[in-house]
């Protein structure tokens, strides 16, 4: 792994544990993401920090994070919830309220927290805002909730901000935020006032939504429906329109590009939950290079294709390896029933006390000298483990190598959870084919001279570690749809999923890598050396394995991936691929096959 990947791998790794700590929550899932962060369920997204400009731009990231962390530690969704209504625009004014409830509080235990949102506000302040009334009226509350309920000040490019509130609020104006702050720790007080206030405005419209609490409970109880697939849609349509309070603010105001310059300084602040990396090896970064990170997406299957196609897609997908799952499920059994007996208890002998061990009453009867035995009944230990697999979705899958690889997951998955393993299931690809608008752009800046890595990225979520795999199961049907597969960059898609599994609380992790070629991306490597690419794998192949924290395994198809991977087989055959891909699993686990 390159110095650059260190340096933003630590960061996140520190930024993760500052969020579960701030938090309070443990099973807080963070994925670092190229649009715009949000929380959707457990999953917090948060911007991927870009090594370029990363000096810069610490204290927002920290600051964007914080909020976050914020939020999970004192919003609660039910009750926010119960004060929603039909109405878009009041909805927004109750976030951003909240969000300045949840900051304000945490501002005021953390003062190196204020200062980063501080320097937030003002960021963005100084920005500016081009947007529609509506919307600037939604930015106006956001601001001016936040200078007036934590007590700081943002500065003369607020006062514009605060003007459109007074002219909502008038005399109200200054009574109105006294009364938020005196209810700061009491959510349903707090948001009940807010609520007042605005049907005094006529900006609230009264259909609240109670029945949508009614829904989600119905949805939790129709989980186990005998008919799964209109089960997962209702799921679906709740994850949409659960208006959750972080989300819909983002929805209204774009995150901020870190591409901007920044001013605000790099001081590291007095924050009691530092984070920071150490800047002076920022200075030594190595040449692996992105042109343009702001083309890459991270996201999950589900967004690519709609819930009808996906289902045919999945049909089709278990049809066609309809030959070759018999035998792949046997294996799988196979695996389970070896797994869930190394995790069953055993018995310690001949101790001092505990059970009587009654097996060894004959050798007392027939000499009254012998001691009596006892045994005791103990747990082994099974580390809790995550297993992660990696696919390569490049072009030349396609067919049955996809096909199979897609099942063979699937299966994995399913034999995983049931023996109380989580697994996620990743891709990656790019999303053109020759650059994409990486290329494009390149080439209207003048064609520079070693550009690096000249492509648009897609990795891809088919299923996360914490979904279940019946919720998840249907996303590998994409695979099947036509233009999905094009180019692999093996290396940063390693990096990825490597820092996905960094994340985890499990004690023990397990990478597997399916690919069945060196990393190509013909536009890439047509303007820098030959093997720039593959290299690039090596290096974070190399740290990987040096610091032996995850198990990284690999299984080339048609390809010797041994020359890359000191763990690693390759077949010839596809369908050699889930008895391999089990194997590899028996053995790590240390299961006599």
């Amino acid at each position: 792994m390159s110095k650059n990947s260190e340096i933003i791998e630590d960061f996140k790794k520190s930024l993760s544990s500052t969020i579960k700590s701030i938090g309070k929550k443990e099973d807080i899932e963070i994925n670092f993401v190229k649009e715009n962060p949000s929380i959707i369920g457990n999953t917090i997204n948060l911007t991927e920090p870009k090594i370029e400009n990363f000096k810069n731009n610490l204290e927002y990231l920290r600051a964007e994070a914080d909020s976050f962390a914020l939020e999970f530690r004192l919003h609660s969704k039910d009750i926010h919830q119960n004060f929603l209504n039909q109405d878009e625009l009041s909805n927004q004014i109750i976030n951003v309220l909240e969000q300045a409830r949840v900051e304000a509080i945490g501002s005021n235990e953390f003062k190196g927290i204020q200062k980063n949102l501080k320097n937030k506000y003002i960021r963005d302040l100084k920005i500016g805002n081009t947007k529609k009334d509506q919307n600037l009226l939604i930015k106006a509350f956001k601001n001016v909730a936040f200078e007036e309920i934590v007590g700081v000040d943002l500065g003369e490019n607020n006062i514009s901000f605060k003007n459109i509130v007074k002219e909502k609020l008038k005399k109200d104006y200054s009574n109105f935020f006294k009364d938020l702050k005196k209810c700061l720790n009491d959510q349903e007080k707090y948001t009940s006032t807010i609520v007042e206030k605005l049907d005094e405005l006529g900006l609230l419209n009264n259909s609240v939504n109670n029945t949508h609490n009614e829904d989600i409970n119905q949805n939790d109880e129709d989980q186990d429906n005998e008919n799964e697939n209109n089960d997962e849609q209702k799921n679906d349509e709740q994850t949409e329109s659960n208006i959750e309070m972080q989300t819909s603010e983002t929805t209204v105001e774009q995150s901020v590009s870190l591409e901007e310059n920044d001013d605000m300084g790099e001081e590291s602040g007095d924050n009691e939950l530092d984070y920071l990396p150490d800047k002076k090896i920022l200075e030594n970064l190595e040449n692996y290079k992105v042109f343009d990170y702001n083309f890459d997406e991270i996201i999950n299957a589900e967004e690519l294709c709609d819930i009808k196609e996906l289902e045919k897609l999945r049909r089709s997908l278990d049809q066609q390896v309809f030959s070759f799952q018999p035998l792949i499920v046997k294996i799988a059994n196979r695996l389970q029933r070896k797994l869930l007996a190394q995790q069953n208890r055993h018995w310690d002998f001949n101790m001092e006390e505990g059970f009587l061990d009654t097996s060894r009453l004959a050798k007392i009867i027939a000499n009254p000298n012998n001691k009596l035995s006892y045994k005791i009944e103990k747990e082994v230990e099974f580390k809790d483990t995550i297993v992660s697999l990696l696919i390569d979705n490049s072009g030349s899958m396609r067919g049955r190598p996809i096909t199979v690889a897609a099942l063979c997951s699937d299966i994995l998955a399913k034999t995983l959870e049931r023996c109380l393993i989580k697994s996620e299931i990743l891709g990656f690809t790019t999303k053109a084919w020759k650059g994409g608008n990486s290329r494009e752009k390149w080439i209207k800046n003048g064609k520079p001279s070693n550009p690096g890595r000249l492509n648009d990225l897609r990795h891809i979520i088919y299923k996360s570690a914490d979904s279940p795999w019946r919720r998840s199961k249907k996303n590998l049907g994409l695979l099947l749809k036509e233009g999905i597969l094009k180019e692999n960059v093996d290396g940063e898609a390693l990096s990825w999923a490597y820092n996905r599994l960094s994340f985890r609380k499990e004690k023990r992790k397990i990478l597997i890598v399916i690919s069945d070629g060196a990393p190509v991306d013909d536009s890439t490597l047509s303007v820098n050396p030959g093997n720039y690419l593959e290299k690039n794998l090596r290096d974070i192949i190399g740290e990987i394995e040096k610091k032996d924290e995850i198990e990284l395994i690999a299984i080339g198809i048609g390809h010797d991936v041994s020359r890359y991977y000191s763990k690693a087989v390759t077949i010839m055959d596809v369908d050699q691929l889930g008895e391999v891909l089990l194997n590899q699993l028996s053995a790590t686990f240390h299961l006599d096959n």
